[in-house]
């Protein structure tokens, strides 16, 4: 790829906040764009790692789910070979490419043609000051970025003929105002302007169709991808919207998470399994690096100080590897195997899972719980598979987002960048008959409804599957648990997450929410949600998550405008705020969203929440 730039970050932020396609300011402050998955495990001359294995990690159900070969971390800046030390920088290009010189005098608008990769400061051609990257990018539903269209712009709204062909040259005025409609571009040579007004409209016409300022000025999408490093690439009907580069609306990643479940090997293939689970990381990055199966299986065989035939070895990573024979999965199927592992005891090195007796917890807490879990060890994947731009969607397939990563589209089943954590949790099963006799009647409510409408109206969630009063309910519960486990259990708002698992149908039933750390640190060991699980303690953590959702300091205005109309982005919440049910974005699976404290405890509103339903004293 020739000169290019740096990237330094946490690699679970390359999954999530800058992976491929997204932008982030580096130590010089230029604003950098991630570049496509082609190369980033190329060394800072190009040169590709010969021993990848290291940095594999595989996850057979969401391999599955994905149709991807492995996954891989993203690569350590430096990483040791044959004794040899090779920088490994995740590729990176400058973007936007126009610049604006910061004379304020001058303000001249200017690109090169081949900045992409140059890093360097660039000074202004007129006055020699140094510029900055201009604030305004476009963006499109379908994931195209591109520069602002300053010549398309000024044409359109001053009748101009303006061009980089015909030798003119732009600049903009009244940069220092708070307001964009008060920033003008200009064109020095033929001294036409335009305001800036109204560059960030976006909506729909009177068919319901997506428009934009620039849809209505006939300024079309050019289906750029710069961070593959494609441009015109292609026709492209969506609307372009301008953003400012770092705002919140530029970048959705898609992402999807697995808990690891343990395979059922028989015979000597358990045994051998057994074994290859206490070998070290290292050891075990060796053998998953080797090029193919039978090399795969005279490391193992070593490793394994020759305990086992070759034969039988071969055996095991034959059907180890088989990830075709898997069933195709449902999410709710999906989280329903996972959900089935916890329910019973399990002991592996990827999870271990303990059954609680519920007749050891207190007589109000049976009433309201069917089960608990302790998660003594988890291991969760969370692989990226591409990303949205403008708003979060479920418009395309998984191989359509999947080509967004790739400039060589063959390439797109072979691997994902993705994340492996290992950590601990308590899973908590509501009652099933309790909970569905609560939802009859939740169900009826007005806000429920109106919720339910807005809900069908954010494709975004569509992968939630319908908004049933019972998933509400535990989304809600795991929220106001999280924030009471904070304060009990050593771990901060941002280290804990939950996994909602939810479903009315016959053969998939379940009403459960695993609460977990998984980090990359030593806070995935420390005992303290396992701790607090036991029966004499869940119960006093949660009677104190019950009492805090009984008020809110924002209350009345909490509830009043949640059940009067939504509160929160697209009015997706009812009676949740920043003052009880909201977390750290990280740790909520549904982005913030269809939250309702009164599922819990409704006496406010004159309503009954789950834990309304009896005396929990």
């Amino acid at each position: 790829m020739g000169n290019r730039s740096k990237v330094k970050t946490r690699k679970g932020q390359l999954i999530h906040t800058f992976g491929t396609g997204a932008m982030q300011v580096n130590k010089n402050g230029i604003s950098m764009i991630t570049c496509g998955l082609d190369h980033w495990f190329e060394d800072d001359q190009g040169a590709e790692l010969s021993a990848v294995g290291k940095f594999t990690r595989t996850d057979k159900r969401l391999q599955k789910k994905l149709d991807v070969e492995s996954f891989r971390v993203p690569p350590d800046f430096k990483v040791t070979e044959d004794g040899f030390t090779r920088k490994v920088p995740i590729p990176a290009k400058r973007f936007p490419l126009w610049r604006v010189c910061s004379n304020t005098r001058c303000q001249k608008l200017q690109k090169g043609a081949n900045e992409a990769n140059d890093e360097s400061k660039i000074f202004c051609t007129s006055c020699g000051a140094p510029t900055y990257q201009s604030r305004f990018i476009t963006i499109c539903t379908e994931g195209h970025i591109d520069d602002f269209p300053w010549f398309d712009w000024l044409n359109h709204h001053s009748d101009g003929q303006c061009s980089e062909s015909d030798g003119c040259h732009l600049k903009l005025e009244g940069t220092g105002s708070s307001s964009v409609s008060n920033i003008r571009v200009r064109c020095i040579d033929c001294n036409k302007s335009a305001s800036l007004k109204g560059i960030f409209y976006s909506g729909f016409d009177d068919s319901g169709k997506p428009e934009s300022a620039f849809s209505k000025a006939k300024i079309g999408c050019k289906s750029n991808k710069p961070w593959l490093g494609e441009t015109n690439s292609g026709s492209c009907s969506s609307p372009i919207v301008a953003a400012l580069r770092q705002s919140t609306n530029v970048y959705f990643s898609k992402t999807h998470s697995s808990i690891y479940i343990p395979q059922e090997l028989e015979g000597i293939a358990s045994g051998i399994a057994a074994a290859y689970s206490q070998l070290s990381d290292p050891q075990k990055a060796m053998i998953q690096g080797a090029a193919d199966n039978e090399t795969k299986a005279l490391l193992l065989s070593m490793a394994l100080n020759e305990e086992y035939s070759l034969s039988n070895i071969k055996l095991f990573i034959e059907q180890d590897c088989d990830i075709a024979d898997l069933e195709e999965l449902t999410e709710e199927e999906f989280r329903h195997e996972e959900r089935g592992f916890f329910l019973n005891k399990t002991t592996s090195e990827e999870l271990s899972s303990k059954p609680q007796n519920i007749n050891d917890y207190q007589d109000w807490f049976r009433e309201f719980f069917a089960s608990v879990s302790l998660i003594d060890k988890l291991t969760i994947t969370q692989a990226m598979y591409g990303f949205d731009c403008l708003t979060p969607s479920n418009s395309k397939s998984i191989d359509e987002y999947k080509s967004m990563l790739w400039a060589d589209e063959t390439k797109i089943s072979t691997w994902l960048p993705a994340v492996q954590n290992h950590g601990e949790g308590i899973y908590i099963e509501f009652n099933a008959d309790k909970i569905n006799k609560w939802a009859e009647e939740y169900a009826k409510s007005n806000a429920y409804k109106s919720l339910n409408e807005k809900k069908e109206e954010n494709t975004f969630l569509d992968s939630f599957g319908p908004l049933s009063p019972q998933f509400l309910l535990v989304h809600s519960f795991s929220h106001i648990l999280i924030n009471r486990l904070i304060h009990e259990s050593g771990y901060s708002s941002a280290a804990l997450r939950e996994r909602i698992y939810v479903s009315t149908q016959a053969d998939t039933s379940m009403y459960g929410v695993l609460i977990y750390t998984a980090s990359g640190d030593s806070e995935g060991s420390l005992g303290g949600l396992v701790r607090l699980g036991k029966a004499g303690k869940l119960e006093s953590t949660i009677k104190s998550a019950l009492n805090d959702a009984s008020w809110c300091s924002s209350d009345p205005i909490c509830f009043e405008t949640g059940h009067s109309g939504g509160q929160g982005p697209n009015g997706l919440n009812l009676a949740a705020c920043h003052n009880c049910l909201l977390l750290p974005e990280t740790s909520c699976e549904v982005f913030n969203s269809l939250l309702d404290r009164m599922t819990i405890n409704g006496e406010l509103l004159g309503m009954k929440g789950y834990f309304d339903m009896e005396d929990s004293n």
